[in-house]
């Protein structure tokens, strides 16, 4: 463990600790450290939020009394200590069972079954928070009891503990599943069912902005647009090896007849159906298509969480099929792709690019040619290199077909998030027979290119509110302009106003409500509306528009029609300011 590991799991055996002194009949389990904190899970403990500045009181109270953590010696007890805790005696056994080396910690009159390591100065232990109960299942399976689990965080200093608190506040603030809710984005239904998102009409025209400047973008390097079902046969994902792959995770389509169907957990294999459905030449090639559409898995319960993770989700997905001799400047193409969309919407400097490659400890988990692989890895290698990407070599993290590269979106808070990705793959073209026709006039296989430029919609959609606080640029805002007019006498000229910025493409609203305009200003503000017109006898006689930004900037009276000049250039040029 590192430093600040060892300290925040030594704080969790103070919070076990704490929790057994208020609730004597609770039952512990285990309380490691993860990578903002640590957590706790117990058994027959039923608490709320409500109840955790009592346990931190508890914890601060015992710690005045603990000394360090002392390693029992006597390790045959163990099993009477923990008679009475089943989750305790399993672990007993099992380490028993594989011949591992028992060990228990005493602070205080606290003991836990735990390797270690400790702090050597319990003083270390005082600046922590706890943030949150939450359920978890006993070792992540629904099959098993869901515990009680409470989440904490503990640094060596106050002061790194505040900074901590303060960006875990601002965090909370940007959750794009509270900004969807609050600007009417997305929403879900139990009825629907969980993990199955619903763009409302305002999420909808985000999408359609982000999908028509993608589109334009690939179409400037040849890309070509194609639409495939929702389902094929099973058949089709058992040759490209993705039956196997998804086995868990496929939703299956029950059919009147013998065949049988499953929703598509990805799209490649469709996509190499539309190559093989005709002769190809070299002179065909390379072929570039692209298509935003739906992919089905059968995520678990406790993974699905607003956009992040979904059971359905939509991607702007793209196979490319050359040469050998085509893949590094197609790549390269990618690449360029990628830095112009994520330049566009300032996210192009937060991000760091993984070269994913095999884990050559297993083997099994890839198909595909081990010479192939090779060349896919070094021509990765070489794009990151010619286009300075800084690529860092991943194991483990390339593709069932091939190698990657990963464009990795770092959040304002350090979340990472896997957005645009590049993959080349040998290995599919030749499990579906593809071919070409050479100059040579002999029969080859073409190499298959996977890409991904904003990954899902979903996933981005999330990475947008949050990076941008949910005040995304006036291109994307689902609402441009909202036109206030002061009084009821102002409505005949506001309506004009609006309906002046809906014929030049502006979207725009009209507030005919009866509210002040302090209030309706407020309320267009939290909605993140970029633009407010406000009309009132001042502006009607002078044939103008006075103008207010979202974030508070009076700038002043001007002709609607010089205003409405101003947008269209912002919003032609995806300004992000």
């Amino acid at each position: 463990m590192t430093d600040i590991e060892t300290l925040r799991h030594s704080t969790a055996h103070l919070l076990a600790a704490a929790v057994l002194d208020l609730w004597p009949k609770a039952k512990p389990t285990i309380g490691p450290p993860v990578d903002t904190g640590f957590y706790y899970d117990f058994d027959d403990l039923k608490i709320s939020n409500e109840d955790l500045p009592k346990i931190e009181e508890k914890m601060r109270e015992l710690l005045k009394t603990w000394d360090g953590f002392v390693q029992l010696q006597e390790t045959t007890s163990l099993e009477g200590i923990f008679k009475n805790n089943p989750y305790k005696l399993e672990l007993i056994d099992e380490l028993t069972a594989n011949h591992s080396l028992l060990t228990a910690y005493k602070s205080g009159n606290f003991v836990d079954l735990c390797t270690g390591p400790h702090v050597d100065d319990v003083k270390k232990l005082g600046h922590f928070k706890l943030l949150k109960v939450a359920g978890a299942y006993w070792r992540g399976s629904e099959k098993n009891k869901m515990l009680t689990r409470i989440y904490g965080t503990a640094f060596f200093s106050q002061k790194e503990l505040d900074e901590y608190l303060n960006n875990l506040a601002e965090a909370e603030k940007r959750d794009h599943r509270k900004l969807g809710r609050e600007l009417d984005l997305f929403c879900f239904s139990d009825l629907v069912g969980p993990g199955l998102v619903m763009w409302t009409p305002k999420g909808t025209i985000i999408k359609k902005e982000l999908y028509n400047y993608v589109v334009e973008i690939n179409k400037r390097y040849g890309a070509q647009e194609v639409a495939i079902p929702h389902m094929a046969k099973i058949d089709l994902f058992e040759t490209s090896g993705h039956a196997q792959k998804f086995k868990g995770e496929l939703f299956k389509v029950v059919s009147h007849y013998d065949t049988e169907f499953v929703l598509k957990p990805v799209n490649c294999p469709h996509h190499t159906q539309i190559y093989a459905s005709r002769p190809r030449s070299y002179r065909d090639l390379p072929i570039r298509y692209i298509e935003s559409t739906q992919q089905h898995r059968d995520e678990k319960p406790g993974e699905i969480g607003g956009l992040q993770r979904t059971r359905s989700f939509e991607v702007d997905d793209g196979h490319t099929f050359c040469t050998p001799a085509q893949i590094k400047q197609e790549a390269v193409n990618i690449a360029k792709i990628v830095e112009e969309f994520y330049k566009t919407l300032g996210l192009w400097k937060g991000h760091w690019v993984s070269l994913s490659v095999r884990d050559p400890k297993t083997p099994e988990k890839y198909i595909g040619d081990e010479s192939d692989w090779k060349v896919a890895e070094k021509m990765i290698q070489e794009v990151s290199d010619e286009l300075r990407l800084d690529g860092k070599i991943r194991e483990g993290e390339a593709a069932l077909y091939g190698p990657k590269i990963d464009f990795m979106n770092i959040d304002p808070f350090g979340k990472e998030t896997q957005l645009a990705t590049i993959q080349i793959d040998f290995a599919m073209p030749k499990r579906f027979g593809l071919q070409y026709v050479d100059q040579d006039g002999k029969i080859k296989t073409p190499v298959m290119l996977h890409r991904a430029i904003l990954g899902s919609y979903e996933r981005f959609v999330m990475a947008l509110l949050e990076r941008f606080a949910g005040a995304l640029p006036t291109w994307l805002s689902p609402v441009q302009v909202a036109v206030l007019p002061i009084a009821d006498r102002h409505l005949d000229y506001a309506r004009k106003c609006n309906l002046t910025c809906a014929i030049a493409g502006v979207r725009s609203e009209l507030d005919e409500r009866q509210e002040t305009l302090g209030a309706k200003i407020r309320d267009w503000q939290q909605q993140k509306v970029p633009y407010m017109l406000i009309v009132g006898d001042k502006e009607i006689q002078e044939n103008k528009i006075a103008v207010r930004r979202r974030d508070g900037t009076d700038l002043g009276s001007l002709p609607l029609d010089e205003f409405i000049k101003n947008l269209r250039i912002e919003i032609q040029n995806k300004s992000v300011t």
